[in-house]
């Protein structure tokens, strides 16, 4: 799509990433944000009203959309290992598109700007974590998983799918493909109900 093609929000947006990515938030005044998306500061500010207002609708925005889509992708209905592998598939699917905005976010959250308004990522991350445990439990009580520690459970999944996420970020690889993101389930899954059965009560 052409730049002149973006909506003028989209392309303010688009702009404020790009220079937030590479000058910091602190560093990008308003005037380059304008001059990079070509329009005025009057029309910026009639869209997101300051550069805090830009900051918030690309950061929040973008949880948002995240959560929404973790939260449609656990409703969409299936047994425990569809609905866990359309979640995985989603992370990298996101991934893939907004390469260049998934890092931005995660390097916010090691190294928040400190003029930047505060974000809540530890909501966000409750949210998406608490929607993938709610499923697991669902399973276990219908019969589909075995009993075990759902904090444990999450920590192994969302640790597989963050771990493939930072491998791609940095490194290019793996290459965040469907299969992968299957294999990763199927795998995960596997080893719960490994642990599950083979494990013996603490005396």
């Amino acid at each position: 799509m052409l730049a002149s093609e973006i909506r003028t929000p989209d392309r303010i947006l688009q702009k404020a990433l790009e220079l937030f990515s590479t000058k910091g938030y602190d560093a990008t005044p308003v005037r380059e944000i304008c001059e990079a998306a070509g329009v005025t500061k009057p029309t910026l500010y009639h869209f997101y009203g300051s550069k805090e207002g830009v900051y918030r609708a690309l950061v929040e925005g973008t949880l948002e959309e995240y959560r929404q889509g973790v939260r449609e992708a656990v409703q969409a209905g299936g047994d425990l290992a569809a609905c866990l592998k359309r979640v995985a598939r989603g992370h990298f699917e996101y991934t893939r598109e907004r390469r260049q905005l998934v890092r931005f976010l995660l390097g916010l959250i090691h190294n928040p700007p400190s003029s930047a308004p505060a974000t809540d990522f530890h909501r966000f991350y409750r949210d998406v974590v608490g929607e993938v445990a709610r499923l697991v439990e669902e399973g276990v009580a219908e019969g589909q998983l075995a009993p075990g520690p759902t904090e444990v459970r999450m920590l192994v999944y969302m640790g597989a799918i963050g771990e493939a996420l930072h491998g791609y970020l940095l490194l290019g690889r793996p290459d965040l493909t469907p299969e992968l993101a299957d294999t990763l389930v199927e795998t995960v899954l596997e080893g719960w109900g490994a642990a599950s059965q083979g494990r013996k009560p603490t005396t």
